[in-house]
């Protein structure tokens, strides 16, 4: 026998290096290549981050208001560590965009305990002792931490890597798909791996990765693709540019998040066909317009998060979240996604239950109220 304290030289032939790359790191779990997509909670609810290769889809609120906010935090975060950035959208101008970027902030020691020490009051007695989920808390570094009422500064963006595209040299009659805002924008995404030498086939060592953002994929301004006939119809366009947007995306160090529509999509086989070519896919249910916005549970967030679909990288099945109700809330400064927290039952009738119903007048009235105290059933 071996003894005891000495260790081995065992190593596994053939170990795969792990690439380093400024914003970046390896998961525990697979060694996969993970980058932050700006918001920490984000980041603990898909695995640790978004893996490198892989395509987030966001099916967007009905006003379109906090979608647009996980893209800005998803960007600043590429800019915050250089990365190579793609925008693009029809809906809104991809300028307007990036110049109203969340400025980066540290969090004072003494403003993140003011903040616990609310939360601590304002969560129900009941979870005082469920522990947070991991990611959340303020000494995590891997990503940054962003004020949403003040603008990034110009300087800094101008310093990015960044390409914009609003659909405006699309052509006609160019490409192999007949939507040309589909194919121009795949050849501006696979001219720009190539010259940052992104591939994966590419020999150089790689330095930097490509976050792409695409903003309200799949709206009437890229395309309506509805035809007469609703039995007629196939989404052939969107789904196609989807597929071979995800072969780019596998083929070269980059990621994507893409923002959707659905509540517009009139087919729902539509939606499926997108989850199953995504490799991520949250839903934001917004509670404006509707009942739950005046609903007393709800009256400290601003949604509900829908987690529908985990990527399964490196293993037979995607990982298991520790809870499935979630929910998201602006705050002044910050968008925040958290676990449902019901309020406490204080009812009058659990209040009654701890009383002693010996001393009270019980049954049917022709009985006058008194019942032998031990009942056998």
């Amino acid at each position: 026998m071996a003894a005891t304290g000495t260790v081995s030289s065992f190593q596994k032939k053939g170990k795969a290096r792990v690439v380093s790359i400024p914003g970046t790191h390896p998961s525990i779990h697979n060694s996969q290549l993970l980058l932050s997509c700006g918001l920490p909670s984000l980041d603990y609810l898909i695995g640790g981050g978004l893996p490198v290769g892989s395509i987030l889809l966001i099916e967007q609120d009905r006003y379109d208001v906090y979608s647009k906010l996980f893209l800005k935090y998803y960007l600043a975060e590429g800019v915050m560590n250089n990365h190579i950035l793609t925008l693009a959208s029809l809906d809104v101008s991809p300028q307007t965009i990036t110049e109203d970027l969340p400025a980066s902030i540290d969090v004072e020691p003494d403003e993140a305990q003011t903040y616990a020490d609310d939360k601590k009051m304002s969560i129900a007695w009941r979870y005082q002792n469920k522990a947070s989920q991991p990611g959340t808390n303020v000494g995590n570094r891997f990503g940054h931490n962003y004020d949403l009422t003040k603008s990034m500064d110009a300087e800094i963006i101008s310093h990015v890597d960044l390409a914009l595209w609003d659909g405006s040299e699309a052509e006609e009659g160019k490409g192999k798909l007949e939507n040309k805002n589909y194919w121009s924008l795949l050849q501006l995404i696979k001219k720009r791996i190539e010259d940052g030498n992104l591939s994966t086939s590419c020999n150089k060592s790689k330095t930097n990765v490509m976050r792409l953002a695409l903003h309200s994929v799949g709206s009437p301004l890229w395309g309506w693709e509805f035809s007469h006939q609703e039995k007629d119809h196939q989404w052939h366009n969107l789904t196609t540019f989807l597929f071979m947007l995800r072969a780019l995306v596998r083929t070269s160090f980059s990621v994507c998040l893409m923002t959707v529509p659905s509540h517009l999509f009139a087919d729902p086989n539509l939606t499926l066909r997108l989850q199953t070519l995504a490799d991520f896919v949250i839903r934001l249910e917004s509670f404006q317009g509707s009942d739950k916005e005046t609903n007393p549970a709800f009256k400290d967030y601003h949604g509900l998060f829908h987690v529908v679909k985990l990527a399964a990288i490196n293993s037979l099945v995607s990982p298991m979240l520790d809870s499935t109700d979630w929910v998201f809330k602006l705050r002044k400064r910050k968008l925040m996604i958290e676990r449902l927290h019901l309020p406490p039952e204080l009812s009058e009738t659990v209040s009654r239950s701890q009383e002693d119903p010996i001393n009270k007048p019980a049954g049917p009235a022709c009985m006058g109220g008194k019942l032998p105290k031990n009942l056998e059933f």
